[in-house]
């Protein structure tokens, strides 16, 4: 082989790996959803914590979003809604197991509230754990 068709072997298989690598960063933690905020009457704490994690979320600053989500959830573990923004935040993180269960419990916790039971995401992997 002449060193111009190895060189075109070698970049298109650099470029197929770059590509399908790219495709499966963004597809697994693609998140087209919002974290939720707590119902009124919430655990103030509960309340505080969870403000806190949805802006930190929504600046990209995952780490801390994770943080205040963990403390809402320690002041109310009964809240559908902090269980599915602990979820989204750990499927951003790829901890796929750890959200899974933290979506399990927001369905089990919804308490219809259609925002959880209806999410897209959560449908998504639930349908396929």
């Amino acid at each position: 082989m002449n060193v111009k068709r190895l060189y075109f072997l070698k970049t298109s298989n650099m470029l197929k790996y770059f590509l399908v690598f790219s495709l499966l960063a963004t597809s697994c933690n693609s998140i087209n959803e919002e974290p939720l905020t707590l119902r009124v009457g919430a655990e103030p704490s509960a309340k505080m914590r969870n403000d806190i994690g949805i802006e930190h979320f929504k600046a990209g600053r995952n780490f801390d979003a994770l943080l205040h989500f963990n403390q809402a959830n320690l002041a109310d573990p009964t809240s559908g809604e902090i269980h599915f923004n602990l979820a989204l935040a750990l499927w951003k993180e790829n901890k796929n197991k750890r959200a899974i269960k933290h979506f399990k419990k927001a369905r089990q916790l919804a308490k219809g509230n259609p925002r959880i039971l209806e999410s897209t995401i959560m449908k998504k992997v639930l349908e396929k754990n």
